[in-house]
């Protein structure tokens, strides 16, 4: 999820704006009917030169739902997603299965949604100290 801090910034500079707007488009990705009309828009407006704190938000949720990522606050995904399957008869069944279903995605990459969900884990298994989590 994003933070508040880069969801304002990101709205301020409309030029990096369109410029996620329009990986999201390159991705491929499976948009639904609204996300795709959403982030089409984003791409053509050329005039705007700010957007709102919702607009911002809304391309990030998106964002988060579709790009992936290898590094999370310095970690790797792969090496993270590793320990945690090894230490997964701690977890409950539901974070078991969610685990599972990251996995069988990518070994090497995890949805930014889905990052916040593997560091959790983490800390909770004790593969990584609170205080480099953050």
């Amino acid at each position: 999820m994003a933070s508040w801090r880069e969801i304002d910034r990101m709205r301020k500079v409309p030029a990096e704006f369109r410029a996620v707007a329009q990986r999201l488009l390159n991705l491929g990705a499976e948009l639904t009917d609204w996300e795709s009309i959403f982030v089409e828009s984003i791409c053509n407006d050329t005039q705007t030169k700010e957007f709102t704190t919702r607009q911002s938000e809304k391309l990030l949720q998106i964002r988060d739902g579709y790009e992936t990522t290898t590094t999370f606050h310095g970690f790797s995904v792969e090496a993270l997603l590793d320990k945690c399957w090894l230490g997964r008869c701690d977890l409950s069944e539901s974070q078991e299965q969610k685990l599972q279903k990251m996995r069988e995605r990518s070994r090497v990459s995890v949805r930014r949604k889905d990052a916040g969900f593997l560091m959790h884990r983490a800390r909770e298994l004790h593969i990584i100290e609170e205080e480099f989590a953050n």
